[in-house]
């Protein structure tokens, strides 16, 4: 075998092997969807839907790989439209009169103040994902208001990288999962379904 061709062949390795340790960065589309909801619980109550985007962050994290400071997640939209959008939506499909122009309209604000999808340092069998979202909602109606803030953590380990198409779905589910939880909260259940 010639030095040529064992050149090549180390050099081919190196590429390989590289490539294989690099993750290129992601920019994800958020579109969250919602699951039908159970029951029309709204009873037709007037809410009028604002989100925004308060992270102090806005990667969400890295992919990993040796390269992780360049393999970052971003957002591809902004946060705050597509969200509140969707929001908007599945409300309305609960039974509440979103956007409504009655003077007793409940104005629901939802702060995103984190929203993490991050593949930690540390190395193990397989390939993890540590996932956060954390919002903060102030409901006002009149001199009245409510206060919440509601948060999902998880990890979830995947046996390679997880694909773009995997990555998207994941933060779109996470970003519904922490909206969703919202409504477990009867105190802030009461207070929108209060006439």
């Amino acid at each position: 075998m010639s030095y040529t061709t064992v050149m090549k062949g180390i050099v081919l390795s190196a590429a390989l092997l590289i490539t294989a340790c690099a993750q290129s960065p992601q920019a994800i589309q958020i579109a969250p969807e919602f699951a039908a909801p159970s029951e029309a619980s709204g009873n037709n109550n007037p809410v009028h839907v604002r989100v925004s985007d308060k992270r102090a962050n806005k990667v969400l994290g890295s992919r990993g790989g040796t390269y992780r400071e360049t393999s970052v997640i971003t957002l591809k939209n902004d946060l705050s439209l597509p969200v509140e959008k969707s929001l908007s939506s599945y409300m309305a499909a609960m039974g509440y009169d979103v956007d409504s122009l009655n003077p007793n309209t409940t104005d629901l604000h939802v702060i995103f103040t984190s929203l993490v999808y991050d593949h930690p340092k540390v190395d193990g069998v397989g390939y993890d994902m540590d996932m956060l979202a954390t919002v903060e909602v102030e409901a006002r109606r009149g001199n009245e208001h409510y206060e919440g803030r509601y948060r999902v953590k998880r990890n979830q380990k995947f046996f390679n990288a997880p694909s773009n198409a995997n990555n998207t779905k994941l933060v779109n589910d996470l970003v519904a999962e922490v909206l969703s939880s919202m409504f477990t909260d009867p105190k802030l259940v009461a207070f929108l379904q209060k006439n």
